[in-house]
């Protein structure tokens, strides 16, 4: 067992999210009751239907892919327990997958579930060093840019992640420098840059976060972390904060996300838990700068 399993094991004992309210998906962290949030008609009918197909999909077909495809398309909808009853449903059919566990692991980080978390990705990553590396399809795909994640990166990525939330800041390290070593693309690159940064200005490693972001240059092939790329830009003194402009979404959160934490380690508390706040307050909960801003809303004292 590692040690960061075995550091996390109190928390995956703990009852997942009790006592809920009728249709919650979890709680924040604050305890608040978070619920899928609601989706315009047309966005809903068409992912709906996506789902539908891929249920069918699945009975016809049944396995590994199919379920991963139903669960993926119920976390569109915001249907995360759903989502995470069929991977249970996938791992007891395919024990110790590192696909399956890499998309349950995500949807735990979701549920701010971070022990469970971190134990699926663990696990996940134990299994990548036999399963060699492939470019996971996009589920959501930006026109025009074909998909450039992969199982590795996906694993350490969310590994990282998890840690970091839970709070095991050297072990969050370790695996984003794993996840660095397997990236080969500029979208991938600028995120798992971001979260180095952060980590290691955590730890009081000043050099090191300097020497992470040096070398991004302001032009790279990003488009969809470019909330991402503009941060690694800030750090690295190549961007004014004041160019940073707002967006929509989990981009959007993104961005805010790294504007407060960027705040706060260079000593503006009060700014960044103000700015932590903001956040929030947005509906997107399941953004990954919001959940990382209900835990600093926690580790930041008044």
């Amino acid at each position: 067992m590692t040690r960061s399993v075995a550091l996390l094991l109190p928390l995956m004992l703990l009852p997942a999210c009790q006592g809920l309210p009728h249709g919650a998906e979890c709680r924040s962290l604050a305890g608040v009751p978070l619920y899928a949030p609601p989706l315009a008609a047309e966005r809903k009918a068409q992912l709906e239907a996506d789902l539908l197909a891929a249920q069918q999909a699945a009975l016809a077909a049944p396995g590994r892919e199919s379920s991963i495809w139903v669960a993926r398309r119920l976390g569109y909808l915001g249907r995360y327990r759903e989502a995470i009853e069929v991977l249970d449903e996938a791992l007891a059919e395919h024990p110790g997958d590192p696909f399956v566990l890499r998309h349950r692991g995500h949807r735990w980080i979701t549920l701010r579930e971070f022990g469970r978390a971190a134990w699926d990705l663990e696990r996940a990553a134990l299994a990548c060093r036999l399963e060699p590396d492939v470019v996971e399809p996009d589920g959501q795909p930006v026109e025009g840019r074909p998909p450039h994640s992969t199982l590795h990166y996906n694993v350490h990525y969310h590994l990282g992640l998890a840690l970091f939330l839970a709070g095991d800041l050297e072990l969050a390290e370790r695996a984003w420098l794993r996840c660095l070593a397997v990236v080969d693309n500029d979208e991938s690159r600028v995120a798992v840059t971001h979260w180095l940064w952060c980590v290691r200005m955590r730890l009081g490693d000043r050099a090191g976060a300097q020497a992470v972001v040096a070398s991004i240059p302001a032009t790279m092939d990003v488009v969809e972390n470019r909330s991402y790329h503009e941060l690694c830009l800030l750090y690295a003194g190549k961007r004014q904060r004041a160019e940073l402009q707002p967006r929509p979404g989990s981009a959007g959160s993104a961005l805010a996300f790294g504007l407060a934490h960027h705040a706060l380690v260079l000593g503006a508390r009060t700014d960044a838990r103000r700015q932590f706040e903001a956040i929030v307050q947005d509906a997107g909960w399941s953004a990954f700068g919001h959940i990382a801003a209900e835990v600093e809303l926690r580790r930041v004292p008044r």
